[in-house]
């Protein structure tokens, strides 16, 4: 607020308050963007090299955290406990390796967890294997309350016992992120080889003129059929698509359908959603409430045409 006083034509003293806003924001205080420092590390190399954890959180990406390599090399796991400028509800992290010529100690599988005291993490908010690359990593959680975040580095990619990280940042909740899994193929009830190439990972390999195809050959397998597939990383969802064949044959083609998320691959719960496709050839896409998944299972109940086959030449998540 900025006050201003001046007579007025009576010489009594008038003031106007003016409240001044952000740009673009009548009346609205921009958040406080987060930094992070380091609350504890478990190894840290600085005779050999400057790689001191704090590099992780300085905000340059030529600076790295690595892990102690002159006179003694622990072994993994290792982890970076960071503490938040503020308190905040967050959605995700990002991990950028190192940006040189060397790939020592850059992470492959991964635990992050959050904290609110610093003390207690509980399970992780996330977990998995990074994609190989020196890329900027992104990973997306059910939003969590937060003070306090950690990093642990279960191996690292060419299974030596180093860690390193360039740049280990946290995603706000407000944060516009849009991060697409990568999707593969866990298991099918059944898959058509012999007479065709109709094999289950056809509807997760990106090609839209191959398909998933159940058996037909010498044996038909009755309905239902479902098929599960893992998301890397894991991710919250907010639905999913499901393409019908696309080579004009409509044998398989799904009407009645349910479908499942699960953490663990094997316990799916209630159905998030069950119904009936519309007919034809076209993309179906079916949303509802956000829901935390690692795997997906989609279960066709029945087919078009009254037939006892399952088909589909792509199947997508909606983050």
């Amino acid at each position: 607020m900025k006050q201003h006083a001046f007579l007025g034509r009576t010489g009594l003293l008038i003031a106007i308050t003016v409240a001044l806003c952000g740009p673009g924001v009548p009346g609205a205080v921009a958040a406080e963007k987060i930094t992070l420092k380091v609350v504890k590390v478990d190894s840290e190399e600085t005779s050999g090299e400057d790689g001191k954890a704090a590099n992780a959180v300085d905000g340059d990406p030529a600076t790295i955290w690595h892990t102690q390599w002159q006179d003694a090399s622990p072994a993994c796991p290792h982890e970076i406990i960071l503490e938040l400028s503020r308190t905040a509800t967050i959605k995700g992290f990002t991990y950028l390796p190192r940006q040189d010529e060397s790939d020592h100690g850059i992470i492959k599988k991964f635990e992050f967890s959050v904290s609110e005291d610093g003390k207690e993490f509980g399970s992780p908010a996330q977990r998995g294997t990074f994609e190989p690359g020196r890329e900027k990593k992104t990973l997306l959680f059910s939003p969590v309350r937060a003070k306090f975040v950690r990093l642990r580095a279960l191996s690292e990619i060419n299974d030596e016992p180093y860690t390193s990280a360039a740049e280990i940042t946290v995603i706000d909740e407000s944060e516009a992120v849009s991060v697409k899994p990568k999707l593969s193929l866990v298991r099918v009830d059944s898959e058509e080889t012999g007479g065709e190439d109709g094999k289950g990972a056809n509807s997760v390999d990106g090609n839209t003129n191959t398909f998933w195809h159940t058996q037909w050959q010498d044996n038909t397998a009755p309905l239902p059929h479902e098929i599960v597939i893992e998301l890397d990383p894991p991710m919250p969802i907010k639905g999913f698509s499901y393409l019908p064949r696309q080579d004009g044959n409509d044998h398989g083609t799904i009407k009645d359908y349910e479908f499942s998320v699960s953490q663990d691959g094997r316990d799916f719960g209630t159905p998030v959603k069950k119904g009936t496709f519309e007919d034809g050839p076209a993309r179906k896409t079916v949303n509802f409430e956000a829901r935390p998944a690692r795997y997906i299972k989609l279960k066709a109940l029945s087919e078009v045409n009254g037939g006892a086959w399952t088909s589909a030449a792509e199947i997508e998540v909606i983050p």
